[in-house]
């Protein structure tokens, strides 16, 4: 091998492993990502993971006692529904920041809004890098 087939073999790996490293570090906080929201009227905060489950209720103020059956579940769906879009957006945010480094890898500087204008990679379905940002194309089904 030639030192200029040598050098390309090198900043290749050294491209991927920077994305490998921009992956990695994605993968982690999307694991690690976790919202407490509160209802509007403070009676119930929701805690929700990365993945969307819920992890957690509290009822911070005992006001669930005077409140309806109603009125409580309607606290509850509020603070869960504001945690998990809370998540939703902190979850698009992390993987738009792992595209940017990634298209970034080379020191070329990426495209303004990542994957536009690109052509796919060798195996990659032709509509996979055009797709926007979204809760469907991101797997964030609540």
């Amino acid at each position: 091998m030639d030192a200029h087939h040598g050098s390309r073999l090198q900043e290749a790996l050294a491209a991927f492993a920077r994305k490998h490293e921009a992956l990695l570090k994605a993968e982690l906080e999307l694991q690690t990502t976790s919202v407490t929201a509160r209802s509007r009227d403070g009676a119930v905060e929701a805690t929700v993971g990365g993945d969307g489950e819920t992890s957690g209720v509290r009822f911070p103020n005992n006001m669930f006692q005077v409140m309806s059956g109603q009125a409580l579940a309607d606290s509850f769906m509020e603070a869960l529904a504001r945690a998990r879009s809370e998540v939703a957006t902190r979850r698009i945010a992390i993987v738009e920041s792992a595209r940017l480094q990634m298209a970034r890898g080379h020191g070329q500087p990426g495209p303004e809004r990542p994957g536009l204008g690109r052509e796919p990679e060798p195996g990659m379905p032709p509509d996979t890098i055009k797709q926007p940002l979204t809760k469907r194309t991101l797997g964030i089904g609540w």
